[in-house]
């Protein structure tokens, strides 16, 4: 009989990410309550609180005394003072940079200029990132990992294999910014990265089954299942963008037609307005349009909610997922999508998968790729967690 092999590093590190959100999340959470909330023995969690208390990740206040029998409890909590995470958002025209401690709360936030060019990019990135750090009064040396959400097709080692919109093949991004940024860098998808986000900072906190759909000049997909985001065996899983929902119908960038994204996303409805001779710029020109009762804007908006409806019931008649998040440019147009778009889920999707099913609105806006960039950079923290933090109590920064 074979026995099978128990990794047990595999499974300290998933314990240690567990124990850090939950007390993240529960800030003077006690060791006893935090035993009952993760399902981790005692003995495990006191030696995990150990280490990271002993990097200085961690802090514990005891209670002050209260006369009763018994010992005191002991609270704990993330030390905030520990040094700052990096999260960035790249797009062709702008890259946006948020600045965060290790307990995810954000302190700066910043865009500049961005680039197609690769290396003007990562520039653009060491720049921003100086400004942020000068910002919080806090120097180079404090920053402990950066995280980058890439809108294109990232491989699971972290490569940019195709970035369409910026023209981007077969880079490394990551070993590009190492020289300039001299920390761990964790490279991935902007959806995925944003459908982390929304899990560590959104409002899908509570579940661990659901699907992120972002729009913006197409539309992307994060299959959030079983806790974690599921990528496919080389990476690139999640394309629902490009799922087909009109056989032979619009052309799409991908070089296909009848693409989700030809269809539902702002890029698509602004075509489809042009094309009717009603050219509209961005989300909030054709809120106004449809809102003041433009019949040409109100045709095709809602012609895109339809389509939205119908690409959404795929994905939950395929995946059953517990809820399905609308972020991007698809949140910003919810209020005028979803009259629409519910009519045709409930229309195409399976009533008994439906019934279990919930369609929300992300609470992170614009700021869902920077804050997937700080999940992926507190990924790769608790993957490696340094042996010991120094820490300088006057300015809150590490050394």
């Amino acid at each position: 009989m074979t026995r099978t092999r128990v990794n047990s590093a595999l499974i300290r590190r998933i314990n240690t990410g567990r124990l850090f959100h939950i007390i993240r999340q529960n800030p003077g959470i006690s060791q006893q309550v935090l035993s009952r909330e993760s399902g981790i023995d005692p003995a495990t969690i006191s030696i995990i609180i150990g280490n990271l208390e002993t990097a200085g990740i961690v802090r514990r206040a005891t209670d002050a005394p209260t006369g009763r029998a018994g010992r005191p409890t002991v609270a704990l909590s993330i030390d905030a003072r520990a040094g700052f995470l990096a999260g960035i958002g790249i797009e062709p025209d702008v890259i946006r940079i948020t600045l965060a401690t290790i307990d995810g709360a954000t302190c700066a936030d910043l865009s500049v200029p961005g680039s197609a060019d690769p290396a003007a990019a990562c520039r653009a990135v060491g720049v921003g990132i100086a400004a942020a750090l000068r910002g919080v009064k806090a120097r180079r040396g404090a920053l402990l990992g950066v995280g980058i959400a890439v809108p294109g097709l990232v491989s699971l080692d972290g490569q940019v294999v195709f970035a369409p919109n910026l023209g981007w093949r077969d880079l490394d991004v990551a070993a590009m910014l190492v020289p300039l940024l001299k920390c761990p860098i964790r490279l991935e998808n902007d959806v995925k990265a944003a459908a982390i986000a929304e899990h560590l900072f959104g409002a899908s906190r509570d579940i661990t089954d659901f699907v992120y759909v972002m729009g913006r000049s197409g539309i992307g997909g994060g299959l959030y299942m079983m806790g974690e985001v599921y990528r496919g065996p080389h990476g690139l899983a999640g394309e629902i963008g490009h799922m087909k929902i009109v056989p032979g119908g619009r052309p799409c960038g991908c070089g296909g037609r009848g693409c989700f994204e030809a269809y539902a996303s702002e890029r698509a409805i602004r075509a489809e307005l042009a094309a009717r001779g009603q050219p509209v710029h961005d989300d909030i020109a054709i809120l106004a349009a449809y809102r003041a009762g433009d019949a040409v804007v109100r045709a095709v908006v809602d012609e895109a909610g339809g389509y939205l409806g119908l690409g959404l019931a795929n994905l939950i008649n395929i995946i059953s997922p517990r809820r399905i998040v609308l972020g991007g440019s698809l949140a910003a147009l919810a209020p005028i999508l979803l009259d629409q778009a519910m009519l045709s889920l409930r229309a195409n999707a399976l009533a008994a998968i439906m019934a279990d099913v919930e369609v929300v609105v992300s609470v992170l806006g614009d700021e869902a790729a920077p804050m997937g960039g700080i999940a992926l950079a507190l990924q790769q923290f608790l993957d490696d967690p340094p042996v010991r933090l120094g820490r300088s109590r006057e300015t809150g920064t590490a050394r």
